[in-house]
């Protein structure tokens, strides 16, 4: 005999016997999503998926090289090297991307070819001693980009000569002369490589601050030589150290809900960071040293770089659901029901004599990794990581340890009394630069779902809040000042958030939308430091969720214009600037003779320079100040070179000497107002002979001779920018200097009335 399940037995009650107690089950809620809910603007990359990476990636890329390039900057941008995240059977490298941000060296180059593998690229691992990399085969050859040391190499094109192409590792370690030691080059400075040709340098009038940056976390030259020498094959693998190719269940889709929203944001919260079987929190232990100097990654990153910032690390966002009883099709927002239904804008028991019972689903691209409820008259609260098969009570005001690690979790709620409040937020950690970010200058906006009639009669409300910033100064002054590109440098950034907050309806996707950041007439732009982009689908009556305070609109003044920046993703796709070609002519100005400066404030009563090897020595500090005065000057442009030459008549007896020059920092009326603590910022130095003490004088004089090439190009550069330039003399002076001067208190003469001279070098064309 066949038995009859229990809800055919209710419906038999039901039918005859109406008047009974006994009711039939409500068969399960289906909750109306709204699917693959997209906001791009137009340089950002789209993490949907990994084919989508690629082609919003190099989008505007003509050439593989190109293509391949773009990804690595990608790569670049939206990872940085720390121990290996880790799941049980490995993570999808499209999950790693939009969750984590961080791995070693297999793991990066893991997901770096399952983005070749997207692109119809093949690939192969390649062993070196401690390290593991990955080419890729495209153009009928294999190419080398390492994203985990941050290094490719250009060599000529066996097909076409004239032309470059990215080598190999087989073609490195045929020719490391040629292709590594000879083609790069040290910023001994900024302590990073740079292809040679290609540095962050002047060419001209413009600073080529977009030449990329290699082995930005101090990685040496002669590590990449031994390491392709040394290479093993290890061979065509679907992922690596846990990182797989495959993207299996996950899916990087926004799909909502009534009722829910996803806040991303770029900011962590505390505590908030999933990383198992890790007890410290990710980060990455080189500091800000890669964001610094990496134009692909940099210039998004640096407004970050505030006083509190420790390292790149983590960043969370908020999952959140608030009920809306106003909406007679509250329900809807459910992914079960049982027993439940709306009456006087309270969710109740169908059956009074049993508990009602609601569950939410609880899924997003991003790992959750805390949680918290408020629900009034909830009796019961459970928690489901594996789609309902098992439950766990979990406690409604902290749940975080019942649903971290999962991208899709159900919550079930069970009560007897209404229920008019049900408000969720559930905290999820996201990779910060795979975010939609905005841009300095005009942003494009697209707004996309795949079903726009999924919305039906609700709306979608979109929200962006960032930061606006400015630099006070050109990339080509801070060129010049020695400075980083993306440090912060001369930057600044709102305090105030300016936000954008648009509401579309199913009859309106998709949709585009402008978000326009300005920038004054007279100053730089900076990208926005971006706080949230905001996703939400509202019900019946339903109001957005606040913004932050003292939020404002974006406006644009008449003094302000929408500059922009080349787009990062695209850093070394173009060929380097050209420095000036042709014949130069040259011409030398005698300045008027200097005044020597004692700082004891006494008239000074000999012609030497001399300064104290170390702070209370007694040792006079003497100076030589130069004149103010300068020739009309060619224009940056046409400036090669400009050199100060300086007399001397004679040296120390025992060492050579090391000579600093530095800029006056105000008008000087006679030697006695010189401010001696003012001469600490060299601008170029220089070395002089030692002279025996039963030498004679040199005469004619020796003649020292410094480069100022530099600084005259900022002076000639804020003329071209800003109408003008100050220039207030120089000073000379001893620097003392153990490895030249082997410890001496050295001491310098120059001819009583020393004239110096101004050689100038323009290029003729």
């Amino acid at each position: 005999m066949n038995r009859l399940s229990p809800n055919a037995v209710l419906m038999l009650c039901a039918l005859f016997f109406p008047n009974s107690p006994v009711r039939a089950q409500q068969p399960p809620a289906v909750p109306r999503l709204v699917h693959n809910l997209k906001v791009l603007p137009q340089h950002a990359p789209d993490c949907t998926s990994l084919e989508a990476i690629v082609n919003s990636v190099t989008r505007g890329c003509e050439t593989n090289d190109q293509k391949a390039i773009a990804l690595y900057n990608f790569m670049r941008l939206t990872h940085y090297h720390r121990a290996y995240p880790s799941e049980p059977g490995g993570i999808p490298v499209l999950k790693e991307i939009n969750c984590y941000g961080w791995s070693l060296c297999g793991g990066l180059h893991a997901e770096q070819s399952a983005l070749w593998k997207a692109m119809g690229w093949d690939w192969r691992f390649v062993g070196w001693p401690g390290h593991t990399t990955v080419e890729a085969f495209y153009d009928g050859r294999w190419h080398y980009l390492d994203v985990f040391l941050k290094f490719y190499a250009w060599m000529p094109d066996p097909q076409n000569p004239a032309r470059q192409i990215i080598a190999g590792q087989a073609d490195l370690a045929d020719n490391a002369d040629q292709l590594l030691l000879n083609a790069f080059v040290m910023d001994p400075a900024r302590r990073v490589m740079y292809a040679r040709g290609n540095e962050f340098d002047l060419f001209g009038s413009r600073a080529n601050w977009q030449a990329p940056a290699f082995l930005t976390c101090g990685d040496d030259l002669m590590s990449v030589v031994a390491g392709v020498r040394q290479r093993n094959r290890v061979g065509r693998e679907p992922g690596w150290g846990g990182m797989r190719h495959d993207t299996g269940n996950y899916s990087a889709q926004v799909n909502l809900a009534p009722g829910f929203a996803i806040t991303n944001t770029w900011d962590a919260a505390a505590d908030a960071w999933y990383w198992a079987d890790s007890l410290q929190p990710p980060c990455h232990t080189c500091g800000d040293k890669e964001i610094r100097n990496s134009p692909e990654k940099g210039p998004i990153a640096e407004p970050y770089l505030t006083p509190d910032w420790n390292a790149e690390s983590y960043a969370n966002g908020e999952l959140s659901f608030r009920l809306n009883t106003a909406d007679p099709n509250c329900l809807e927002s459910f992914h079960h029901a049982d027993n439940v239904k709306l009456a006087d804008r309270s969710l109740v028991p169908d059956d009074p004599a049993r508990p009602a019972m609601l569950t939410l689903k609880l899924q997003s691209p991003w790992i959750l990794t805390k949680g918290t409820a408020h629900a009034p008259n909830v009796s019961r609260f459970e928690i489901s990581t594996d789609d309902g098969t098992s439950w766990e009570p979990a406690q409604l005001d902290d749940f975080g340890q019942r649903i971290a690690g999962n991208v899709s979790v159900l919550a079930r709620f069970h009560f007897r009394s209404p229920l008019r409040t049900l408000n969720l937020q559930a905290t999820v950690q996201n990779n910060p630069f795979a975010l939609p970010w905005l841009q300095p200058g005009r942003n494009q906006i697209h707004v996309s779902v795949d079903n726009p009639e999924e919305l039906r009669d609700k709306t979608l409300v979109v929200t962006y809040a960032y930061r606006r910033g400015v630099r006070t100064k050109s990339y080509e002054e801070l060129c010049l000042e020695g400075k980083e590109i993306a440090r912060g440098h001369n930057a600044t950034w709102e305090a105030r958030p300016t936000v954008v907050r648009k509401t579309f309806t199913a009859a309106e996707l998709p949709a585009t939308f402008q978000i326009e950041i300005p920038t004054a007439e007279h100053l730089y732009p900076v990208y926005p430091r971006m706080l949230f982009v905001r996703r939400e689908i509202l019900s019946s009556g339903q109001e957005p969720l606040p913004l932050p305070e003292n939020a404002v609109s974006p406006t644009t003044a008449e003094n302000e214009m929408l500059k922009t920046l080349p787009n990062p993703l695209l850093t070394g796709t173009q060929p380097a600037p050209q420095r000036p070609q042709g014949k130069r002519t040259s011409a030398t100005y005698v300045l008027p003779p200097g005044v020597f400066a004692d700082q004891s404030a006494s008239p000074p009563t000999t012609n030497f320079l001399k300064w104290p090897k170390q702070q209370g020595e007694a040792v006079p500090a003497l100076v030589y100040l130069i004149s103010s005065q300068l020739p009309t000057l060619p224009g940056p442009d046409a400036l090669a070179s400009a050199k100060l030459v300086v007399p001397v008549t004679r040296g120390h007896a025992q060492a050579p000497t090391k000579l600093g020059l530095f800029p006056l920092r105000s008008a000087t009326g006679s030697a006695q107002d010189f401010d001696f603590t003012t001469s600490g910022n060299v601008l170029s130095t220089a070395l002089v002979p030692q002279l025996a003490d039963d030498a004679p004088s040199w005469s004619p004089p020796q003649e020292v001779t410094f480069d100022i090439t530099r600084y005259v190009r900022s002076l000639l550069l804020q003329q071209k920018q800003r109408g003008r330039f100050s220039h207030h003399g120089f000073g000379l002076r001893v620097l003392p200097d153990r490895a030249v001067d082997d410890g001496w208190t050295v001491r310098v003469h120059l001819p009583q009335s020393a004239r110096p001279r101004l050689n100038i070098e323009t290029h003729a064309d």
